[in-house]
């Protein structure tokens, strides 16, 4: 399906990430599973050959909604330019694409690097609808980069959430530090469908931490960004 649709509005979420609300009508008919992506381009941002730019970006909302969300880090080109997109601006998209989505399971554990929580956060709202089992390790650099932290720190059900810093200092942190990999057996028990997006090395880590660990490797999901 291709849309044309209008900026609804755009959150300053963390300092270097926006969230940008994007609507049309027939929104909630658009079809995708939680952990889908769409194709985003703009006809008046150009890229090489003078053609628009286009570029995946991962719905980081559920479908009930009337609009969809883009979780976006400050970045160059078309990712700068849809944060800075006033409301009322048009853009196009395309999809829904991609396998990454829930398979049927008791219990979930989700890993994510930075705006790789993405396309996980509508997935653990809809395991957490289905009452289901849920784990979120969630790799960032600084504290400041938690993204949507009050909202993940007040859900209920069958919750829990890990967060941990990549970096030093903050000594206010109560969370843990160092990179998932380094403390995964901790929390990691036999039983679980995994689901990990990020960037390319720390998904390609995690996965082998996991095997390592004893997890099946059918049911490790994962979705790399660049």
């Amino acid at each position: 399906m291709k849309v044309k649709a209008t900026v609804k509005e755009v959150l300053q979420e963390t300092p270097r990430v926006r969230l940008v609300h994007l609507e049309w009508p027939g929104v909630r008919d658009f079809g995708f599973k939680p952990g889908q992506w769409v194709g985003i381009w703009c006809d008046s941002f150009l890229g090489e050959n003078n053609k628009p730019l286009r570029r995946a970006f991962s719905i980081a909302s559920s479908p009930s909604l009337d609009y969809i969300e883009l979780c976006i880090a400050r970045g160059t080109g078309l990712s700068a330019h849809l944060q800075d997109l006033p409301v009322g601006s048009t853009v196009n998209i395309d999809g829904p694409y991609g396998m990454f989505w829930l398979r049927p399971a008791q219990k979930y554990l989700f890993i994510a690097g930075g705006t790789g929580i993405a396309p996980l956060r509508p997935m653990i709202h809809q395991a957490l609808s289905e009452g289901k089992e849920v784990l979120l390790i969630y790799s960032m650099k600084t504290p400041s980069d938690f993204i949507y932290r009050a909202e993940f720190e007040g859900l209920k059900g069958k919750f829990t959430i890990i967060p941990t810093i990549t970096t030093g200092g903050y000594p206010q942190w109560e969370g843990q530090r160092g990179r998932v990999q380094t403390f995964l057996h901790k929390y990691f028990k036999q039983g679980y469908d995994v689901f990990i997006c990020g960037p390319p090395s720390m998904v390609e880590d995690i996965q082998a931490k996991l095997i390592e660990l004893g997890q099946q490797k059918e049911k490790i999901f994962v979705d790399k960004w660049e």
